[in-house]
């Protein structure tokens, strides 16, 4: 079953281009998802209650035409066909009858305090599933091992990035990204894709790797501890 909420586009949302970077369209898409369990069943505070959490294992994006403030879309979110402990989740953006990105994710439901995975079979939702999409953008990060990923700077977890699960929220890791992309400013994101290992808390510092192959930009981040954080690839236009 097809979740939809309506949106405006907001001002403070755009880069200095005019586009709507690809962390807020994250934001739209996951928002949509939040409304579905809210109204349908069970809501992320009703889960929280039950000492559980959804964590994102990984994503992948493809946007098609840019996004502007004043822009009104419609976001769609559904739960795909799902086994073992990952439960999949697809989106849509459309502006008029126009797509304008789309999406499709992995999640893991596990406990808060003992990070027990919960399968499929232990959650019961109030909605039914709907078809897959099939995207051009890759399944799963994969980086070369041939890429040399160089460190481009390091990152230090803060108060706004965290979200309900106090680490930082995984919307905000496009835009981590983008910061270390030079000439950022004036190109958007038409493909992305990430992959999270562990979870990045307040007061960690990641290390960040980057790579720019064939106009594909790679990354790892890195955590204090040194486990891997992340690894995404990104690209541009």
């Amino acid at each position: 079953m097809k979740w939809s909420e309506k949106y405006r586009i907001n001002t403070h949302d755009c880069d200095p281009a005019g586009f709507v970077r690809a962390s807020l369209i994250l934001r739209y898409m996951q928002e949509t998802a939040n409304m579905q369990m809210k109204h349908l069943g069970p809501s992320n505070e009703e889960l929280r209650e039950q000492g559980k959490a959804f964590l994102l294992s990984r994503i992948n994006m493809s946007l098609y035409h840019p996004l502007f403030a004043g822009d009104d879309i419609e976001a769609f979110s559904w739960g795909c066909e799902s086994r073992g402990v990952s439960f999949n989740r697809c989106y849509q953006l459309r502006r008029g009858g126009e797509v304008i990105a789309e999406a499709a994710s992995v999640w893991g439901l596990i406990g808060i305090e003992d990070h027990k995975l919960y399968k499929i079979e232990d959650i019961k939702f109030g909605f039914d599933i709907d078809e897959p999409l099939e995207l051009d953008s890759p399944r799963r990060v994969h980086i070369p091992r041939e890429l040399n990923l160089s460190l481009v700077g390091e990152r230090t977890i803060v108060y706004s990035d965290l979200d309900g699960n106090n680490h930082m929220n995984n919307t905000n890791y496009p835009d981590m990204l983008c910061d270390f992309i030079p000439d950022m400013v004036g190109r958007r994101v038409i493909s992305l894709g990430i992959s999270f290992a562990h979870e990045a808390r307040l007061g960690d510092i990641l290390k960040v790797y980057m790579a720019e192959s064939d106009g594909e930009y790679y990354f790892r981040t890195i955590r204090s501890d040194g486990q891997v954080n992340v690894e995404a690839i990104m690209m541009l236009e």
